[in-house]
C-alpha cells in the first residue's frame, strides 16, 4: 500500500488510537508504508526518520517488526504491549514515556482572561534555551514547528514568559512557564486557548505527560483532559 488517503482511511476507523499517526501522515513525507492484516506501519521524516505501528495484533506486529533494518534508529508512540516485541534483541540509546490525554468533545470551555499571543520563528532560540526537555528536542525542531502549526504566548514585562505548541504529530506540548511567572495560571489559559484552536480546525486536542509529571498531569485533568493510554518514544543504539 502506497497512497496516503487509503492509509489515513484505514487508520481513522480508530481515531483516538491513531491521531498521532494521522497528523505525521497528513504532514509529513512518507517513505515506506508496510500492511499486514488490520496492522500499518510507516516510516517517515520530521527531524527525524520516525517509525510509527499501529497494530492490535501480536502475530502481525512480529511480521512488521521483521522487515525493519539497521537504520530504523527512531520510534514513535509505541504502546505498552509492543514495547518487548518492537525491542527484542536490541539496546535503547534512550526512552521517554508518557500517557496518552485526549480532550472530550462535549466539555465547554471558559474565555481566556489573559492577553494570549501568537509566536513566530523569531521566538525559537529563546524558547530551546529556556526549554525543560531540550534534551529530547533541537532548536531547527523549534523552529520548524513554530513554522508549521500553532504556536501561543504570554507576554509580561516585555518578555515571552510562557508558551505552548503543537508537535509534529499534532500534540500539544512543550507547555512552559518561566519559573518567576508560575502561580500565576498562565498553564491553564495557554493549554484552554491551544485547545479551542485546535478544535477550530477540527482535529481532536490530545496531548502526552510523563506520568512523574504530577504538575502537568493536574493541568490537564482540570482543563478536562482524560487519560487515553501510556506511550513511547525511544531510539535504538
Amino acid at each position: 500500500m502506497h497512497n496516503k488517503n487509503e492509509l489515513v482511511k484505514i487508520l481513522s476507523k480508530d481515531k483516538s488510537k491513531n491521531i498521532n499517526m494521522i497528523n505525521f501522515v497528513n504532514t509529513y513525507p512518507i517513505n515506506c508504508i508496510k500492511k499486514v492484516g488490520e496492522s500499518v506501519l510507516i516510516r517517515g521524516k520530521s527531524d527525524e526518520y520516525w517509525v510509527y505501528i499501529s497494530s492490535s495484533s501480536n502475530i502481525e506486529l512480529s511480521e512488521l517488526v521483521n522487515e525493519l533494518n539497521d537504520e530504523d534508529k527512531y520510534f514513535a508512540v509505541i504502546e505498552d504491549w509492543m514495547l518487548p516485541i518492537v525491542t527484542q534483541g536490541k539496546d535503547l540509546e534512550w526512552k521517554l514515556s508518557c500517557m496518552k490525554y485526549i480532550f472530550p468533545q462535549n466539555i465547554h470551555l471558559p474565555t481566556n482572561k489573559s492577553k494570549i499571543e501568537e509566536l513566530s520563528i523569531k521566538d525559537a532560540e529563546y524558547i530551546y534555551d529556556n526549554y525543560d526537555y531540550k534534551k529530547y528536542t533541537s532548536k531547527e525542531y523549534i523552529t520548524e514547528r513554530l513554522q508549521k502549526d500553532i504556536s501561543l504566548g504570554i507576554i509580561e514585562d516585555d518578555r515571552l514568559v510562557g508558551w505552548i505548541m503543537i508537535h509534529d504529530d499534532g500534540a500539544i506540548g512543550m507547555l512552559n512557564i518561566l519559573p518567576a511567572y508560575r502561580k500565576k495560571g498562565y498553564g491553564y489559559e495557554l493549554m484552554t486557548a491551544m485547545v479551542k484552536e485546535v478544535r477550530q480546525q477540527g482535529k481532536i486536542p490530545f496531548l502526552h505527560i510523563e506520568e512523574d509529571n504530577i504538575k502537568s498531569t493536574s493541568l490537564a485533568l482540570k482543563v478536562g483532559f482524560e487519560k487515553d493510554r501510556r506511550v513511547h518514544w525511544f531510539k535504538l543504539r
